[in-house]
């Protein structure tokens, strides 16, 4: 059996950053595995791809993409050391347009693979928040908003829980406010109203945000202050990609 070996982003926390766990989940719903072994982060496999998340960086030459993103445009992670790719799918257009200019063929066919999720997970409703807006923060500023946000109103979400445990609190929220770019598409995989929380800047800036935001036609909207939350400001419009294309972009059905 041929072996299939997916590159994602392993956290060293106990159940990893929740985007990149869901890497694994799709992947492994979506391949042969009649077919082919998937294998993750392994050395010296012949064939690799890499899904979820901006990880397009650390491809391997030839590596398959499906659905993945670049990070940030100026390569600061010295990574893009490839010089040929098998792009099936991208996260956006602005990832497509990094990649030709690169001289890489990418077909028309955009979407994070998060958004199959709702094909695929079914998730536990949590009643007690119900009222309540789930916030979920960047891994690296969740620190920030541990016992300092207003519980009678938000509802601290840690994007390193077990990422079920994250998608069922993502569900039963009334709206959803996430530094975590991962936090609005799986929002937007079940039609649960969100708003881009940019309040502590990340190190890789906002190249991935307006990424996913061109891919859906999504107004770049967002607060810089989880105190400046407006229900009038949410995003109602789910997800507007055709998963079902997406899908049949897999290369290992």
């Amino acid at each position: 059996m041929q072996k299939i070996n997916l590159i994602y982003f392993k956290d060293r926390s106990l159940h990893g950053n929740f985007g990149d766990e869901i890497s694994k989940f799709i992947t492994e719903q979506l391949i042969d595995k009649d077919k082919y072994e998937l294998v993750f982060n392994q050395d010296n496999i012949p064939i690799n791809i890499v899904c979820i998340g901006s990880y397009i960086h650390c491809a391997k030459n030839n590596s398959f993409i499906f659905g993945s993103g670049v990070r940030t445009p100026n390569n600061i992670e010295n990574g893009h050391r490839y010089n040929s790719l098998n792009v099936c799918a991208v996260r956006g257009p602005l990832t497509s347009k990094f990649l030709s200019n690169r001289n890489i063929d990418v077909p028309d066919v955009y979407g994070d693979p998060a958004l199959l999720l709702q094909k695929f997970y079914k998730p536990v409703k949590i009643n007690n928040l119900s009222d309540k807006i789930g916030v979920i923060p960047h891994k690296t500023n969740y620190n920030f908003y541990v016992n300092k946000i207003d519980t009678s109103r938000f509802y601290l979400i840690d994007p390193c829980a077990k990422w079920e445990n994250v998608i069922n609190c993502i569900y039963s929220c009334q709206a959803i406010v996430s530094s975590s770019l991962h936090g609005l598409i799986c929002s937007d995989a079940y039609d649960i109203p969100n708003l881009w929380l940019d309040e502590y800047k990340l190190s890789e800036g906002d190249f991935k945000f307006k990424d996913y935001f061109a891919s859906q036609n999504r107004k770049y909207i967002k607060v810089v202050n989880l105190n400046e939350y407006d229900s009038s400001l949410l995003y109602n419009g789910g997800n507007k990609i055709d998963l079902d294309g997406l899908v049949s972009a897999f290369p290992f059905l």
